[in-house]
C-alpha cells in the first residue's frame, strides 16, 4: 500500500541521518567532542513530538496527522535548500535547528505510518511488521549510502534527500486519497 511505502521511507530518513550526522558534525563542523550532546539534543525533539503524538492522534486522527506532518516534513528541507543551496554550511545553531524541526516532523510519522500500513493486515500483523521492517531496511541502506556519498563539505545533500522523500510521500498520500474516494463512489 502507499502508506507501507511511506513507512519504509521513514526508515530511509533515519538511516541517512544516522550514517551522515557523524560526518557532518565531526568533519564539517569539527565538533567531535560535542557530537554526542548535539545528537542527544536533536533526539529531544523526537521525544517531545512522540509525547505530543498521543494527544494529537486522538484529536486529529492518524491519517490527518500523517498528512499534516508529511507536508511539514517536506517544507523544512525545501526552506533549507532555498536558503543554503550553493552556500557553505550555515552556523551550527541553524543546522541543529533545521535537524530538530525535521526530526520533530519525522517523529509524528514513525509510528503513525506503520500503524496505518498495518491496518489492512491486522490479522497477520506480526508477519506484516516483520516484512515491513525487512523491506524498509533493504530500501534504506542503499539510499543512505548513495546520499551519504555526497555529504563531503555540506549537509545540503541530506536535505535534498529529505525533500525528495517528502515529495514522494506526499504523492503516495494523494494517490491513497484518490483510491479511497474511488472505492467510496
Amino acid at each position: 500500500t502507499p502508506l507501507y511505502s511511506s513507512a519504509a521511507s521513514d526508515v530511509y530518513k533515519r538511516q541517512v541521518y544516522l550514517s551522515a550526522s557523524q560526518v557532518i558534525f565531526e568533519q564539517q563542523y569539527n565538533l567531535k567532542d560535542e557530537f554526542p550532546f548535539i545528537f542527544a539534543g536533536i533526539a529531544l525533539f523526537i521525544g517531545i513530538a512522540t509525547f505530543l503524538n498521543g494527544t494529537l492522534v486522538v484529536k486529529l486522527g492518524m491519517f490527518k496527522l500523517v498528512s499534516i506532518f508529511t507536508i511539514i516534513f517536506t517544507l523544512i528541507p525545501f526552506v533549507y535548500i532555498f536558503l543554503y543551496s550553493g552556500e557553505t554550511n550555515p552556523s551550527i545553531y541553524v543546522l541543529v535547528t533545521f535537524f530538530g524541526l525535521q526530526f520533530f516532523a519525522i517523529a509524528f510519522l514513525f509510528g503513525n505510518t506503520r500503524a496505518l500500513a498495518m491496518e489492512p493486515i491486522g490479522h497477520i500483523a506480526g508477519i506484516g511488521a516483520a516484512i515491513n521492517g525487512f523491506v524498509s531496511t533493504i530500501m534504506a541502506v542503499p539510499i543512505a549510502t548513495l546520499i551519504g556519498s555526497f555529504i563531503n563539505t555540506t549537509a545540503l545533500p541530506l536535505f535534498i534527500g529529505f525533500f525528495v522523500c517528502g515529495v514522494i510521500a506526499l504523492l503516495l498520500i494523494q494517490y491513497l486519497n484518490f483510491s479511497n474516494r474511488k472505492k467510496v463512489s
